[in-house]
Parts: C-alpha cells; sequence; structure tokens
C-alpha cells in the first residue's frame, strides 16, 4: 500500500500543485485527500476559480480524489501502474 505524506499545513490547492511539480508526479498517477480535506479543496477552488469545474479534479494530468482511509492533512499517491506492459 501506499504511504501517506505530510505535505504542508493547511493543505492547499497550491501545495499539491507544488508537490506535483517538486516530487514529479507522473500524469495518470492520482493522489488521494481525506474527504474533510477534499472538501475543503473543492470549496478553495470555487471561491478563487469564480468558475465552474469538473469532479474528479485534474491537476496536470494527476487526478485528486477521496478515501476515508487517508488521514486528516495528509495525502496518498497511488501510482498508475500499465498493467498490459
Amino acid at each position: 500500500m501506499s504511504q501517506q505524506i505530510f505535505i504542508g499545513n493547511p493543505l492547499s490547492f497550491k501545495s499539491i500543485r507544488d508537490y506535483i511539480f517538486d516530487h514529479k508526479i507522473n500524469k495518470g498517477d492520482s493522489i488521494v485527500l481525506n474527504p474533510l480535506n477534499f472538501k475543503s479543496l473543492i470549496e478553495e477552488i470555487k471561491h478563487s476559480a469564480g468558475e465552474t469545474f469538473e469532479i474528479p479534479i485534474n491537476v496536470f494530468g494527476v487526478l485528486l480524489l477521496q478515501d476515508d482511509s487517508v488521514e486528516l492533512g495528509k495525502i496518498q499517491i497511488v501510482k498508475n501502474e500499465n498493467l498490459n506492459s
């Protein structure tokens, strides 16, 4: 199972975006958040974007998802494993 990582407090769109760039998260991978962090992120995006957006959220090809098993304030990286290769 993937490790859960603390990337900063508060967890924000900017901190997730920076983590994707800094750690070279691959297109097709996913970042999983606690549902409370996910809801907070959705509110942040709605407030700053002022426009509609689609769920699931896609940040530079990386999907942002939610799951109860992820601890509040942490993220979990799920690698896109191509089983056909």
